[in-house]
This record gives structure tokens, sequence and C-alpha cells, in this order.
């Protein structure tokens, strides 16, 4: 069996946080089955802040344990985790025979750190890439109204493109965007030439069933037992089209007054803190406003609670390239519940719905489309019983965890480098040196600002502290007195 370190976001889902996060799901994808496989890993997580308290300090040296399988987790603040030389730390305690990346921003700081031991060791690196951060990058901005997340985003993405050995994606497409990438990066040479780069693993599910632990809603408030309940659960992030959601929804309980729509979670503050408040506000203006129960973030314990209330569960994207080449955890985590699905047809988790008929799509930015499908569905519960449970079936078979992730699980007992770890990479090697001056440019700017600034700050105290001062400020108000007198 091997050693392993797996750089992971955190909260996982059994840690029964603020808020669950796909990124804390994905963690959990990789690690179960390497558990599960008893490989001894160390997992070194990103404490998303808005999952922790704000005064949040790094736990190191933790020992977890799942279902009786045990390993050391290291939960990091968010000042720690842009350490490297504290990271680096942990990894060489830890001496591992291979280092993995679950997500993007893991998978940077797995790539600074390796660039950190580079000499001292030559382990294999596995990044996963969990969706495409140019795209997410380019949706960031829209939002934003601002290209300026556009260098942060590609700085921290070159990184892992030019050193990691083998990079996972969430589909198909996004696995072809990753080798144009690579192509930019240098990584298609004479000494990559028939090396498969690239491994699909698609989101997956656990093997644990949801259990229906208490009523939530359902016959409370303003949601009556016959209610026809809309639900969706999770972060309202750049990609989500609240428009189209908001008229679609409007339009349909026109129609049929019964429709509700029901939310939990919100903005998320590292990513999107527009687009929730935006559809808040259409909802609080609306003429509809009491068919609407907007909860807020809860406890992540809590939300499964909600998928067995609801009659559909419904997922609504801006068509894009961040969900064209992505996909989405919320769609499989209502399969699994049994909860019935319908969403805008735009990633290739969708079009596998609509293929195998275990779910209901729309027109991306269509509210018309959307509202029609609202009206049938709220006809037709018996049909939609049927088919979540063939979509739960299909999930169970195709999407659980071991299943998804045997590329990264099969790599694992036979790891091997890039070809070209090691060698120089001739192409855009200026504009990699470039990124590095950049980096340390912009370091040495906020070092020179901040010792600038505590300068002032004490010559500021010692001119207030001399005597003179005094006597010319005194000086100042007579002259006044004595100007207004004439």
């Amino acid at each position: 069996m091997s050693r392993i370190v797996l750089f992971g976001m955190s909260p996982l889902p059994f840690e029964n946080e603020k808020k669950a996060y796909g990124t804390g799901i994905r963690t959990w994808q990789f690690l179960l089955p390497l558990l599960k496989e008893n490989h001894e890993v160390c997992l070194i997580s990103y404490a998303i802040p808005s999952a922790f308290d704000s005064d949040f300090r790094s736990v190191v040296n933790k020992n977890n344990s799942y279902n009786d399988k045990s390993f050391l987790n290291h939960i990091i603040s968010s000042k720690d985790f842009e350490d490297t030389d504290f990271l680096s730390g942990l990894v060489s305690d830890f001496s591992p025979d291979i280092v993995a990346g679950a997500t993007f921003y893991p998978s940077f700081a797995a790539s600074e750190t390796m660039q950190l031991l580079k000499g001292k060791t030559d382990m294999p690196f596995w990044a996963d890439l969990f969706g495409h951060v140019m795209a997410e990058g380019q949706a960031r901005a829209f939002i934003d109204k601002s290209d300026e997340c556009l260098f942060h985003y590609w700085n921290k993405e070159y990184s892992i493109i030019r050193n990691a050995d083998v990079f996972s994606c969430v589909s198909g497409r996004q696995a072809y965007a990753t080798i144009g990438e690579l192509g930019a990066a240098g990584r298609l040479n004479k000494e990559t030439s028939g090396y498969e780069f690239t491994r699909v693993i698609p989101i997956g599910i656990p093997d644990e069933k949801y259990v229906h632990e208490r009523q939530v809603f359902r016959g409370m408030g303003k949601i009556s037992e016959d209610d026809f309940v809309v639900l969706w659960t999770g972060g309202f992030n750049t990609w989500t089209d609240v428009d189209t959601l908001f008229k679609g929804l409007t339009m349909a309980m026109g129609v049929n007054p019964k429709i509700k729509f029901v939310s939990t979670g919100g903005e998320i503050p590292e990513q999107d803190i527009i687009t929730y408040p935006h559809f808040k506000e259409l909802v609080n203006k609306s003429d509809f406003k009491e068919n609407f129960l907007l909860t807020g973030w809860i406890n992540g314990k809590d939300v499964p609670n909600y998928y067995f209330e609801a009659d559909v569960g419904i997922n609504i994207d801006r068509d894009i390239y961040e969900v064209k080449l992505g996909s989405k955890s919320r769609i499989l985590d209502w399969m699994r519940a049994g909860l019935p699905v319908i969403s805008s047809n735009v990633c290739e988790l969708t079009e596998i719905m609509e293929k195998e008929k275990i779910g209901y799509t729309f027109k991306p930015h269509d509210a018309a489309d959307l509202s029609e499908k609202l009206v049938e569905l709220s006809g037709k519960k018996g049909e939609l019983v049927k088919t979540a449970l063939k979509a739960k079936n299909y999930a169970e078979s195709n999407f659980s965890f071991p299943e998804t992730v045997k590329p990264f699980t099969e790599w694992i007992l036979r790891p091997d480098l890039a070809p070209d770890k090691n060698t120089h990479k001739q192409i855009f090697f200026e504009k990699e040196e470039a990124l590095k001056n950049c980096d340390r440019i912009i370091k040495n700017q906020l070092k020179m600002i901040k010792e600038k600034d505590l300068r002032i700050k004490e010559l500021e105290s010692i001119t207030d502290k001399n005597p003179l001062r005094r006597i010319y400020g005194y000086f100042q108000i007579l002259k006044r007195k004595i100007r207004k007198n004439k």
C-alpha cells in the first residue's frame, strides 16, 4: 500500500460544519476510496472560511476516523494555507510516496509545495482540476464587471499545468480544454507524444443512504401538504441564471398557485456575493412573494431532510463555458435521495439525463419553457416518482465513488512521472519567468508598502510629541484670529 498526501478542502461531508460545499464532497470522493483500499493517507485540507468560525486556527496532526478507517488530517486556515514553507514541512514529515490535489486551489497549493521540495524528492503528482477554472474566471469577471480576477486564476492554473504528472477532469469536454492548456504551457512536446495526461473523474456519490430525520417545511408555515414544491439547495454562484429562474417560477405560479419554491443556501463569500442578493430582491418585490421560502444557509446535516419533502429539485445554469465544461454535484445529490430533477440542458451530466430519461430538462435562458415544464410536472407526481427511482438506480451504478475514482486508484498502484518531468520546456519560457517575476514584484511591493506605512506612523508619532509642532499650531490659530479681526 502507498503513503499518500492529499491536498483538499474542508469541511468534509461528515464533519457537519456550517455549510456543505461541492469542493468538500469532491475531496471526500478522492479520500474515501483510498481509505477503503487501506492506503496510509495524510489529508492537508483548506478550511473554507465561510464554513468555519471567524477565529478558526489551523488544526494539525488530527487523527480522524470514518467507519474504522483512520487518516491523518491537517485542517489549515486560509493564512497558513498560503505559507508554502509550512505546507512543505507537513508533507516532509509524512514522507509520502505520492502527492495529489483534490480540486483547483488545493492542487495549486500542492504544486507550489512540490516546487519547494524539488531536488529533495521526486514524487508523482496528480492534480484534480474539478472544472475549468478559466471559464469560471470568465463567469466571475462577468458578474464583477471586471477582468482583474483573470490573472489570479491563470497564474495558479499555469503552476498546476506546468508541474503535475496527471490531471483529472469532471467531464470529457473539460479534458479536451485541459489538453489545450497543456499545449499553451509547453507540455505537448517531443517527450510527451502518446502520453495520456488527462483522466475523466465525474462527480460521484458515496454509498451511504440519506434518511429523513425530521420534518422541516412540508405542512409548516407557507408550505401545505398538497403544494408542489420546487427545491434549490446550495450556493447561488456566478453561473446561476436567477433572472430566468424567477421569471419561469412566477409564470408557473400564475398558472398553478400551488407551485412553491424552497431554497437552502445563498451567496458564496469567497466567490459571488451578487447573484443571491439580486434574486432575493426580485422575490421581495414580487406579487408571488408568499410562494417563496428562502432559508439561507442551514446546517449541512439538515439539508437532506429538504430532499425528502420536495417534489422536484431544480438546477438552472447560464449557457456559458464554465457550465458546458463542468458538472453539477447537487443533481447527483438529489438523485441519490430519490428526488426528481429538472435542469437547464447545458452540461455533460444534463445531456446524460436527457439521453437516459432519468430527469427533465428545459432550454437555457428560456423562462417560458421552464414555466411550461413546471406546470406540466406539477400534475404528474406519479410519473416523477418513477423517474426519480430510475435516476437513483442509474446514479448508484454509474456515479458511485469507487466507480468514478477508478482511474485514480488504479494509477496509485502504478504511479508514473510524466515523460517531460525535470526537462526544459522551451515554449513560453519567457512567460513563465514573467509570471514568477510578477509574483516577486507584487510581494516586494506589498512588503515595501507595509514598511512605509509603519515608518509614516512612527514619524507622525514623533512629530505629534514635538513641542515646536504645538507652538506652530498655536501660531497658525493666532494668525487666523488677527486676520479675522482686521
